[in-house]
């Protein structure tokens, strides 16, 4: 499973609907088994499609539903089937998704996550060769969000079928993608497993999507290849930091986590002073908000911008870190066990998207 994630207007569902073949694309192959099929129309794919609004037929029944695309021939390998045949194939495409006995109800008498997981029954009843999700679990309550997704990651692994899920909810892509494609304003900017894209993200905009993260201005002060040490901005205290292959010297953008960060009473090296200007208790951790001081003194003036701080309560119970509270002047170092900074060239963003998108060719769709 292969979750698509990014912002709105990143490109998600445009690339979807180019793998259903319900947009043309203006260069380049879709590959299926090593075979292009972008010159086929959708039923010809036999890709199954689950629709963020479900697009669930409220005047039939469940089981006439999920029948649908097989009733049509739609999607289907060999036309229309036998009726016996979709008798039979409803009722597995139903037992898969935890549905059996739901077949003579409406869509409105059921809930909102027992039609999500109709339509998936629909999608599946065709025995696609690929499975398109395009935000599936978007119009759910969270409470209901969260058991539906489980059902529908058992669902699919029971099936072993490659899916293909368009999201824009880290939580959601983490859960159900085997490897997770982050997009940015129409390009790819890393495809890797979560933990690759958490722990070394390929650019400054993965590392600040994909979870909690502060940037703050910096300036390499040494080191080379994956290892580093930078100069937060000033401070005039160098922290070590890993890379993604930065030239030596000039100016760099820090990524930090609040995780990688840590109060500590020390005030020497690698300690940079700053200001509680913000706490939000989240359950496992606090969330502090700290503005650094600058070495040229405390005025607002020269405060850089603030940085996020993350402590375990059970942390501050146990006396493995001071407490915190607003205003007060503290001391802030790298975590010993956290992630390390992560430094980015100043230029390292990808493109903006246009404000308008290029005229097509005279005659091209």
């Amino acid at each position: 499973m292969v979750a698509l994630l990014g912002p709105s207007g990143s490109g998600k569902t445009t690339l979807l609907r180019l793998l259903a073949g319900f947009e043309a694309a203006d260069g380049g192959s879709i590959l299926l088994s090593g075979k292009d099929v972008a010159p086929l129309p959708p039923a010809r794919r036999r890709f199954g499609m689950v629709f963020q609004h479900y697009a669930l037929f409220p005047h039939l029944s469940v089981g006439e539903n999920v029948a649908f695309g097989l009733e049509s021939g739609v999607g289907d390998a060999a036309g229309r089937p036998p009726q016996d045949e979709i008798r039979r194939r409803v009722r597995e495409a139903l037992a898969l998704v935890d549905l059996t006995g739901f077949e003579e109800r409406r869509p409105g008498e059921i809930s909102g996550g027992q039609q999500q997981r109709v339509a998936l029954a629909r999608a599946l009843a065709t025995e696609p060769r690929v499975l398109l999700l395009d935000e599936p679990l978007s119009n759910l309550d969270p409470a209901l969000r969260e058991r539906t997704r489980r059902e529908l990651a058992a669902a699919i692994r029971r099936v072993g079928i490659t899916t293909v899920l368009v999201t824009h909810e880290q939580e959601e892509a983490f859960h159900l993608g085997d490897r997770v494609a982050v997009l940015h304003a129409g390009h790819l900017d890393q495809v890797g497993t979560p933990e690759t894209l958490y722990e070394s993200p390929a650019t400054r905009f993965v590392a600040t999507f994909v979870g909690r993260a502060t940037v703050l201005p910096g300036r390499l002060a040494g080191g080379a290849a994956d290892e580093v040490t930078v100069e937060v901005a000033g401070t005039g205290v160098a922290w070590p930091a890993t890379s993604a292959g930065i030239d030596a010297g000039g100016e760099v953008d820090l990524v930090v986590r609040p995780e990688g960060l840590a109060f500590t009473h020390a005030t020497g090296d690698g300690a940079v002073p700053g200001k509680v200007v913000g706490r939000r208790y989240v359950g496992a951790v606090t969330l502090y908000r700290v503005a650094l001081e600058t070495a040229a003194g405390t005025g607002a003036e020269s405060l850089v911008p603030e940085v996020e701080v993350a402590v375990a309560e059970r942390r501050l119970a146990s006396g493995g870190d001071p407490a915190a509270h607003l205003d007060q002047t503290v001391h802030l170092a790298p975590h010993p066990e956290g992630p390390l900074p992560r430094a980015y060239p100043r230029d390292d963003r990808a493109p903006a998207a246009p404000a308008d998108p290029p005229a097509a060719p005279e005659g091209s769709r």
